[in-house]
């Protein structure tokens, strides 16, 4: 006989197959069935008939389950079609790995421009109930999440987010039944990334939002919630804080007055020496707000910082934005910046 594959090889092999094809290696003998099913981490669902509890069960160590056949493209453009079929099975599918840590929930070709292959309600057209069907398999897996289904921090794509609901059910101006309970049970992370109403936008007729519940709303239900303050205080989310730290930049004039300051820049060590960055006022009033719910800026590490901020040290930075986050307590460090007073500076655009 041949040489024989290890069986952590061939499951990593496996790792990146479609699901369909990963089944049909389990009839050709024991090794493929019980060894090298063992070791497979990741599932790449292409049809609703995969979603097979039974058929699933042996493959103890996955992680990763990705079900690419929720919804499909309608010809060439960009309307899709949900699968009903599909929908029912995801969260009886998803509720069987013990070691579950990421999901993604959506369709295998890529939609035009640079949308995620996820369901939009705006760009479905069928069936006529896309979004009651779509919005139940939402509602389940709120269910799921209170019962301790799934796991809580279970990194989850395509079931919310912008454009899964429109505008939502009101009752007497309070916040739908939905929303409320999607901040009530999703993971912590995936509650405060949720838009909020005031960044909804239109599609035609419809209102585009990922949930009608304003931010300050949406942080005393998770405050609310069993960790949820622990959370707020914890470094994640001191890392979730540094995403509303919002730059913009200003640019060095054409002029001899731009062309030294970008010579200046490049002998102090900056690699982009034509980026002038600033934090937005808006963003300070933003953070000024998610401080007052107990967010604690310190919690995040300096290479925390380092990741969201700066791409290539040393960056440059007007002076005034680098000392109000320091000021509110965000951990940065000077050596990381060129820091320059960009309203006396005359080699900067106005």
């Amino acid at each position: 006989a041949g040489p024989v594959l290890p069986a952590t090889c061939l499951a990593s092999v496996l790792n990146f197959m479609p699901y369909s094809d990963v089944r049909s290696f389990l009839p050709a003998g024991k090794f493929i069935a019980i060894d090298a099913a063992k070791h497979i981490e990741t599932l790449n669902i292409m049809e609703p008939a995969g979603l097979d509890v039974p058929a699933a069960r042996r493959f103890t160590n996955v992680s990763q389950v990705n079900i690419l056949c929720v919804v499909t493209q309608a010809g060439s453009g960009s309307d899709q079609i949900l699968s009903p079929d599909a929908v029912q099975r995801v969260l009886p599918f998803l509720s069987i790995f013990p070691k579950l840590k990421g999901a993604r929930v959506g369709g295998s070709k890529p939609q035009p421009g640079f949308l995620p292959n996820e369901y939009f309600e705006y760009m479905c057209t069928f069936p006529n109930d896309h979004a009651a069907i779509f919005r139940g398999m939402i509602g389940a897996f709120c269910g799921a999440f209170k019962a301790r289904l799934l796991p809580c921090d279970v990194n989850l794509k395509g079931v919310i987010g912008f454009g899964k609901i429109s505008a939502c059910q009101q009752e007497d101006e309070h916040p739908c039944r939905l929303c409320r309970d999607i901040c009530a049970s999703f993971p912590f992370s995936d509650v405060l990334d949720l838009q909020a109403p005031e960044r909804e936008e239109t599609w035609g007729n419809t209102t585009i939002r990922s949930l009608c519940i304003s931010q300050g709303e949406r942080l005393e239900i998770l405050k609310a919630r069993p960790g949820g303050q622990e959370f707020i205080r914890s470094r994640a989310g001191a890392k979730w804080l540094l995403q509303a730290i919002y730059l913009g930049s200003v640019s060095p004039n054409d002029n001899s007055e731009g062309v030294a300051f970008q010579e200046r820049m490049k002998e102090q060590g900056a690699v982009f020496e034509k980026e002038v960055y600033f934090v937005e006022e808006y963003s300070f009033e933003l953070i000024e707000r998610l401080l007052a719910h107990g967010f604690v800026p310190r919690a995040a590490s300096k290479e925390d910082v380092r990741s969201a901020l700066i791409s290539s040290p040393p960056v440059i930075w007007d002076v005034s934005s680098f000392r109000r986050l320091v000021g509110m307590g965000f951990a940065l460090d000077a050596e990381d910046f060129i820091l320059i007073d960009t309203k006396a500076e005359p080699g900067l655009e106005r």
